[in-house]
């Protein structure tokens, strides 16, 4: 799955979440500073969970001992089997295209209304009302506010009506509830086909008004005469849509908030079930899948002397001889791999004591050394052999493990005692291959390498073909990946530097 597709549903199933924790736990109370604390840690953690790095957040889980398994890779047969050709049409991409003209869209919205907001502005006349600077409106338009200004039509308004509307008013513009605005219809607009996107708006712009509301009555209004001035309000001409403004369509629900008693100090453990409850379940599932999937390594495959695609994994080929099948040999080098190699490594977790999964050991240079894994760099290893049967039980004995993988560096191949230890349990050193053998065999530089991982960690490296350029220009080579069942195909140079088709 693309990155940025799995951005996206990491994203929205996040929002999801909080949306239902909200409207199953918090949404009666009466605690709304909490509730806009966390209705805006909700729009702003679902953005920026996905890119978290989650695993550093937990502790770490045990890893398993990896075991080598030396697999014999078939020969690339003489007449090259055609590459299968990429769909014609890339549906990620057209996915992606979609949302992305939906999330445009709605962004456009948002601009025209922030412009037509700035040409009211200008209309406008600025004005002090009951010492509060405010921008007088024409016509019968309902009262709002938008970041420090307020507008009104004084003239539509009796004394008490204007001096309520002026103390709800107030605290928007205090409490800078146009930041919570803009950032709700932003969120709308990147998940818009998400239905907790538009559910988390209406909350949040619903909570702004019980707020404003249970201010203004604290500074002595009458509860009664208040309410009544919104019922009249209500029928007036609304204001702009992007602003907090008296008319909305939930007014029964926010009278009710209103006259509805104050919640117990006990119902505060409703959040601590929503929030942890919450970020559990999405932590816990990032963890699992960042832990459990573990690292994706490429397959190495077999180098090819004619430069065509070797046979498919699905279709090994018989070894030679039980000899070649028990102690296959498998030489792993920074450069260029030879053209005589005939095994890939791969790796598996092997878990101590479960049946058909069982821990080899592993020996370096004739010492026995089971940390194989963090104290040899791959680059300094010349040959790996793999001991079964009567040979490895006669190096390990009884010990349970099934299997010796018998390592041999670079720097001690040439060793006495190395040499003696690998001459008395049949360890081979592979034949190094003809020089006429090596040239055109298809590879990929450290670069190609990386760049596979860093962009596409989750893919297997299936095959290398080398093509020559229609102007005749230096070889390339075409890296065939498999992502998730689909196959890919990457360019590169001799350098392993990536080129765009």
């Amino acid at each position: 799955m693309a990155a940025t597709l799995l951005y996206l549903l990491k994203a929205n199933v996040v929002l999801l979440l909080f949306t239902a924790a909200y409207f199953g736990l918090l949404r009666r109370l009466t605690f709304f500073f909490l509730n806009r604390f966390y209705l805006l840690f909700a729009l702003v953690f679902s953005a920026v969970y996905p890119v978290l790095p989650v695993p550093a957040l937990l502790p770490a889980a045990a890893v398993l001992p990896t075991a080598m398994v030396l697999v014999e890779a078939a020969p690339a047969s003489a007449s090259a089997v055609a590459a299968p050709v990429a769909p014609f049409l890339n549906w990620e991409a057209l996915g992606l295209g979609l949302y992305a003209g939906g999330a445009a869209l709605l962004l456009v919205r948002l601009l025209v209304q922030l412009v037509s907001l700035w040409r009211l502005r200008r209309t406008a006349r600025p004005t002090v009302v009951y010492g509060q600077p405010i921008r007088a409106l024409t016509g019968p338009v309902s009262p709002f506010s938008f970041w420090q200004t307020i507008y009104l039509n004084p003239v539509q308004h009796p004394a008490a009506e204007l001096d309520a509307v002026l103390r709800h008013e107030q605290v928007h513009v205090r409490q800078w509830h146009t930041l919570d605005v803009l950032l709700a219809q932003v969120a709308q607009a990147l998940a818009w086909c998400n239905p907790a996107a538009w559910l988390l708006r209406r909350a949040l712009l619903d909570n702004l008004e019980y707020l404003a509301d249970h201010a203004a009555l604290q500074t002595g209004l009458d509860r009664r005469a208040y309410q009544y001035s919104l019922l009249r309000l209500s029928h007036g001409v609304a204001g702009p849509s992007l602003v907090s403004s008296f008319t909305f369509s939930s007014l029964k629900t926010r009278v009710a908030m209103m006259n509805a008693p104050l919640s117990s100090t006990g119902q505060l453990a409703r959040y601590l079930v929503a929030m942890p409850l919450v970020l559990a379940v999405a932590l816990g599932f990032s963890a699992a899948r960042a832990q459990g999937a573990g690292p994706v390594v490429p397959a190495a495959t077999s180098p090819s002397p004619t430069g065509t695609r070797p046979a498919s994994p699905a279709q090994p080929t018989k070894p030679d001889n039980a000899k070649a099948a028990t102690t296959g040999t498998a030489k792993m080098a920074a450069e260029r791999p030879a053209a005589s190699a005939r095994f890939v490594i791969k790796e598996r977790n092997a878990t101590p004591g479960i049946v058909g999964a069982p821990a080899p050991v592993y020996y370096v240079d004739g010492k026995l050394n089971n940390d194989v894994m963090n104290t040899i760099n791959p680059q300094d290893i010349a040959y790996i052999n793999v001991l079964k049967g009567e040979q490895a039980r006669e190096l390990i004995g009884k010990s349970g493990a099934k299997g010796a993988v018998i390592i041999t560096t670079k720097q001690n191949q040439d060793r006495a005692d190395v040499q003696a230890f690998n001459q008395k349990y049949g360890v081979q050193q592979p034949l190094a291959a003809a020089p006429e053998e090596a040239k055109g065999v298809p590879y990929l530089a450290a670069p190609a390498l990386a760049y596979i991982t860093k962009n596409h960690p989750e893919a297997r490296l299936l095959s290398v073909t080398e093509v020559q350029p229609a102007d005749g220009g230096a070889p390339q080579y075409r890296a065939e990946i498999a992502m998730g069942r689909r196959a890919h195909y990457l360019l590169f140079d001799a350098q392993g530097q990536f080129i765009p088709q």
